[in-house]
């Protein structure tokens, strides 16, 4: 019995098969093919919809498979197995004074995983971290192993990232670097009346690195009141060989456990974190270390409630009017509501005109989530309707939702999200057409 992140889809699968060389993958998908067995690949299953798994499946753990296998300190790229962490590569960077384009704001997930749900992150220069991919081995649905670049004919990056790993195993990717800067933090408030303009101005005048912010979700602040942290250039490099560990794990997880209660404790919640944003501004990091958010205080684990990340976006310009709609659809104070949202931090998509299942179709906005709810049917329900509605209110201002969650959103929806599914199915029928590679995502939206 395996499941992932919030252990809402539990499925039997036959077995899981842990990756030890390319050989033997290849020989399982081989035989996969011969024998009508249906595989999917799995790293550090942090998706929450399924996406690393099929019932009576096989389960390909890819975390073993996480060399470090060339680094070209000249042409600042780096080549590495899809099994191997953010962190992992980081620790090899450090030496060289080097850091990644695009990862995630933390540095726990596997390569291969963050690019087969097309992550994105805070640096707002570089685009999507597809964008930066150069070379990628991919073991094909039919059991080849295929060097692929960007110009390639056959256009397999444009399947296997954002393709939930439905097209095959990726094996390792050459991916672009650049320095190991130091910036400058900045901090500031806002009304959220005035993010549209602010973020404009942020992106033409090009001082700005990396950039995200807070939107209050506290019932006296509710949407109304933001604060942005921006990673400003300051034109040194990084002098000290260093990576920073989890800091405060404890008083982190003690104030948002207080938040997580809701009504009055929530805006004191809010409060510690804007004294915290407040504190942080004008002290410097370095890109890596801006790469690797703490995560261990976010761990929940109450018993018969789960919390959940869902992420939304809508064009830059759309953002006052989508937050304005978005008033009438969750409370303003959910202390008695099974239905809690948490936290909304925003960030910024550039437009991907390179993946199929795109999210960001023109610049946008992305909201991630953080939600909570119970287990039970009747909780479940009530919050599948809340996200819907939240998702309908995405979709009137031109918007998207990401998929690497719980599958909250209707068939429909989904597809009014993603017009190229169509292409994207019938591109996974012509390249695996035995359906080898499976899960439950792909059964539920795209089958």
């Amino acid at each position: 019995m395996v499941t992932d992140y919030t252990g809402l889809l539990p499925e039997r699968v036959e077995r899981v098969v842990v990756a030890d060389n390319r050989e033997d993958l290849q020989r399982i998908v081989k035989r996969a093919n011969d024998n009508g067995q249906q595989i999917s690949v799995a790293g550090l299953q942090h998706s929450q919809g399924g996406h690393t798994y099929y019932k009576d499946g096989v389960v390909i753990d890819m975390r073993t498979f996480n060399r470090i296998l060339e680094l070209d300190e000249r042409q600042k790229t780096i080549r590495v197995e899809a099994g191997a962490t953010w962190e992992d590569v980081q620790e090899a960077l450090l030496p060289y004074g080097l850091a990644l384009k695009v990862t995630q704001s933390q540095s726990i997930f596997t390569i291969g995983g963050s690019l087969s749900v097309n992550a994105h992150g805070r640096d707002i220069r570089f685009g999507s971290m597809a964008e930066t991919v150069e070379e990628m081995t991919l073991l094909t649905p039919t059991g080849e192993i295929k060097n692929v670049t960007r110009d390639d004919l056959d256009e397999w990056m444009k399947y296997v990232f954002g393709g939930y790993g439905l097209f095959g195993v990726i094996l390792d990717v050459t991916l672009q670097l650049t320095d190991n800067d130091l910036y400058v933090i900045q901090t500031e408030k806002l009304k959220t009346s005035e993010y549209e303009s602010y973020f404009t101005q942020l992106v033409d005048h090009q001082n700005t690195a990396m950039h995200y912010a807070r939107l209050s979700v506290a019932p006296s602040s509710f949407l109304n009141e933001m604060y942005i942290i921006n990673y400003n250039y300051t034109d040194k490099q990084d002098q000290k060989d260093f990576l920073k560990k989890e800091q405060g794990v404890r008083l982190s997880k003690i104030a948002l456990d207080m938040g997580r209660q809701g009504g009055a404790l929530e805006d004191l919640f809010w409060a510690m974190q804007k004294r915290y944003i407040a504190s942080i501004h004008g002290k410097e990091i370095t890109r890596n270390n801006a790469m690797r958010s703490e995560s261990t205080f976010m761990e929940y684990t109450k018993p018969g409630r789960v919390e959940v990340l869902q992420e939304f976006f809508v064009p830059v310009d759309a953002y006052e009017d989508y937050i304005h709609n978005l008033k009438q659809v969750i409370s303003a104070d959910d202390k008695t509501d099974d239905f809690k949202v948490h936290n909304i931090t925003i960030r910024y998509a550039a437009k991907d005109s390179f993946t199929t299942l795109n999210y960001a179709k023109e610049d946008m906005v992305g909201l991630v989530v953080l939600m909570q709810h119970g287990v039970k049917e009747e909780a479940v329900t009530n919050a599948t309707s809340i996200i819907q509605r939240w998702t309908d209110v995405t979709l009137k201002h031109g918007g998207t939702y990401y998929l690497p969650y719980y599958r909250y959103q209707t068939k429909n929806q989904f597809r009014r999200s993603y017009p190229a599914w169509e292409n994207f199915a019938n591109e996974k029928l012509r390249r695996d057409p035995n359906e080898v590679f499976q899960n439950m995502f792909y059964d539920y939206y795209i089958k």
